[in-house]
C-alpha cells in the first residue's frame, strides 16, 4: 500500500508536552493505554520539534522513538521530521534546552539523521512536509542539487517525491560536511531574528510563506508558527496548511491533529471544552 493510500495522522510541534502528544496519538488510535502501537498500517508524520519548553522533552521523544520501530513492525510508518529546535542542537546550540544532558541527545539525532529515522522532508505524493515549510526561493536552490531540475508549476506525485528526497540529501551531506547553516534550507528569516530575507524548511515564518505565490505551486503541511487556536491555518484551498497550533501549554495547550483518509479527505480534530470534534476540510 503507497503512502497516499495510507490513513495518515500528521501531528504539530509537540514542545515536551508529553501529555498532549499522547492524548491525540489515543483518539487517533494509534496507541492503547500502554503506549503501544495498534494503527496497523497507518501513518503518522511528526513534524518536528519535538524537544524544549515544555517540561518533557525526553520521554516524547522515547515515545517517538518506540513507536517508528513498532509501527514498522505492523506494517505502519511513523514519519519523524527535523525542527529548528533539534537542529539547533545538531548545531551545538543548547540555550534552549530544559533537560538534561542534551549533547548525548545531539549525539542521538546526529546518528538517526544518518541512519533516515529522522529527515528534512516527507513526502505522500500528494504534498510535501516539512518542519517550517519551502519558499519558492529556497526551491531554487534545491532543484539545482546534484542532477536535472524538477519541473517548474504543478508538481507530479514523483516530483514531489524527487524534491522531497533532495531536501533529504542536502540535510544529511550538510550534517557529514559539518556545515548546517550555509546552504538556503538553513537560513533564519528577519521574522525569526535571523540574517536572510527567506528563510528555510527549518526557521521560515508562515506570515512569510503565505505571501509567496509560487510557494503554492507545492500543496505543502508544516508546523513552527503557532496559531494559538484550537485550528490549523491555512491558505488558497489547503495548498499550504499551517498544522502547529501550539500543543505546549505556553502556546495554549491546544490539542489539534489532522487525519487524512482515501480520495484525499483531510479531517481535523480538536480538543474543546464540551471535548473532541471534528471538521472536514476537505
Amino acid at each position: 500500500m503507497s503512502s497516499s493510500e495510507k490513513r495518515r495522522i500528521v501531528i504539530g510541534d509537540v514542545h515536551g508536552e508529553f501529555d498532549g502528544l499522547r492524548e491525540i496519538l489515543l483518539h487517533a488510535g494509534l496507541i492503547n493505554d500502554r503506549d503501544s502501537w495498534i494503527g496497523g498500517e497507518s501513518l503518522l508524520i511528526q513534524v518536528g520539534d519535538v524537544i524544549d519548553r515544555g517540561p518533557r522533552s525526553l520521554e516524547c521523544v522515547g515515545l517517538l522513538r518506540s513507536l517508528q520501530s513498532q509501527a514498522r513492525e505492523a506494517g505502519g510508518q511513523v514519519v519523524r521530521l527535523c525542527g529548528n529546535h533539534e537542529l539547533m542542537l545538531l548545531q551545538g546550540d543548547y540555550r534552549y534546552a530544559n533537560f538534561s544532558d542534551p549533547a548525548t541527545l545531539a549525539r542521538e539525532i546526529r546518528d538517526e539523521v544518518s541512519a533516515e529515522t529522522i529527515a528534512a522532508s516527507f513526502s505522500d505524493g500528494s504534498r510535501l512536509y516539512t518542519h517550517a515549510g519551502l519558499r519558492s526561493e529556497v526551491r531554487i536552490e534545491v532543484q539545482d542539487h546534484a542532477g536535472a531540475k524538477i519541473a517548474v508549476g504543478r508538481l507530479t506525485r514523483e516530483d514531489l517525491k524527487q524534491l522531497s528526497a533532495r531536501l533529504n540529501s542536502i540535510f544529511i551531506s550538510s550534517l557529514q560536511d559539518g556545515d548546517l547553516e550555509s546552504h538556503p534550507i538553513f537560513h533564519v528569516d528577519h521574522v525569526r531574528g535571523g540574517s536572510h530575507d527567506v528563510g528555510g524548511i527549518f526557521w521560515g515564518d508562515y506570515s512569510r510563506i503565505e505571501k509567496s505565490d509560487h510557494a503554492y505551486d507545492i500543496p505543502q503541511i508544516f508546523g513552527h508558527t503557532p496559531t494559538g487556536k484550537s485550528s490549523v491555518n491555512q491558505s488558497r484551498g489547503l495548498k499550504l496548511i499551517n498544522i502547529d497550533t501550539g500543543m505546549c501549554q505556553i502556546f495554549g495547550g491546544n490539542r489539534v491533529y489532522l487525519e487524512i483518509g482515501p480520495g484525499d479527505r483531510i479531517t481535523q480534530h480538536s480538543k474543546k471544552k464540551t471535548g473532541w470534534k471534528q471538521k472536514v476540510l476537505r
